[in-house]
């Protein structure tokens, strides 16, 4: 089970850019990469995948590309969270 500790990811990102117009890439840039890493990283944040409803968006996409859409939403919900935190604390 790999948590991430969203306050310091958040504090590596401002020290290394000056604004958060990379805050998506560096977000993408968290996200797993093989299978098992995609489904153990999902199920940890977000919850079995069996749940995944499946919508005329996804069709054509493998379950790990949709796994990997909904966790990159689930991430950078979190670490938008983790930045307004960091930016009341400064």
């Amino acid at each position: 089970m790999t948590v991430i500790d969203w306050h310091a990811e958040v504090k590596e990102f401002r020290r290394q850019y000056d604004d958060d117009d990379d805050v998506s890439e560096y977000v993408e840039s968290m996200l797993p990469v093989y299978y098992g890493e995609i489904y153990t990283a999902y199920h940890d944040a977000i919850g079995t995948p069996l749940n995944i409803e499946i919508s005329a968006c996804h069709v054509g996409l493998t379950i790990d590309r949709i796994m990997l859409g909904f966790l990159f939403e689930e991430y950078f919900d979190s670490f938008m969270s983790a930045w307004n935190k960091v930016v009341e604390e400064e």
